[in-house]
């Protein structure tokens, strides 16, 4: 079990439903290259990344329980979404509870599955005010394309089996924490 950091977390997000969810997934940074190797020896030859939906039952089980075993910890921080497709006020309380927990999980940077240039923008408006509000100094964060850091499969694929509930939640808990945000305002 690790316990110690620094950390580095990658995120990505999911909506199902009514439900949105930011997962982050922390990894030690010394253990960062010992991670990365294993998920990119996970990644099928030809692929960027593994895309849970496209995946076999047998794949998917493979996956999970090889992300589920890496030294790693996630945090699905879930909040009720509006719908009508926008999806700003829930992502923007996922990530104010993202930077509350930061202090407390160690996490110095993050690399955030990118949503192109004007939603990142919105996005990096809501982190400094979040780190300006809770008074985090040491965060970095920067937004990268899914293809472009293979650690961001993690957050993806412990994300889809998070919603998808039943045996794909089982294959990830030991790894897994859910924190609730409420709506706000």
């Amino acid at each position: 079990m690790i316990e110690r950091g620094p950390f580095h977390a990658f995120i990505d997000e999911s909506i199902r439903g009514r439900t949105y969810r930011l997962t982050s997934v922390r990894v030690r940074s010394k253990d960062l290259a010992v991670v990365t190797r294993d998920v990119r020896q996970r990644i099928p030859k030809g692929q960027r990344r593994p895309h849970m939906s496209d995946e076999g039952k047998q794949r998917r089980r493979q996956i999970l329980r090889g992300f589920a075993s890496l030294e790693i910890r996630a945090t699905v921080y879930e909040t009720p979404y509006a719908g009508r497709g926008d999806d700003k006020a829930s992502r923007d309380r996922c990530l104010q509870g993202l930077v509350a927990d930061v202090p407390t999980l160690d996490v110095v940077s993050a690399v955030l599955d990118t949503r192109g240039e004007l939603r990142d923008r919105q996005d990096r408006f809501t982190l400094h005010e979040a780190m300006r509000t809770a008074c985090v100094e040491r965060f970095g964060f920067i937004h990268r394309a899914s293809g472009d850091d293979c650690l961001l499969a993690l957050p993806d694929a412990i994300g889809w089996a998070f919603g998808r509930g039943g045996e794909w939640r089982r294959l990830i808990e030991p790894v897994t924490t859910l924190r609730e945000i409420d709506e706000l305002g």
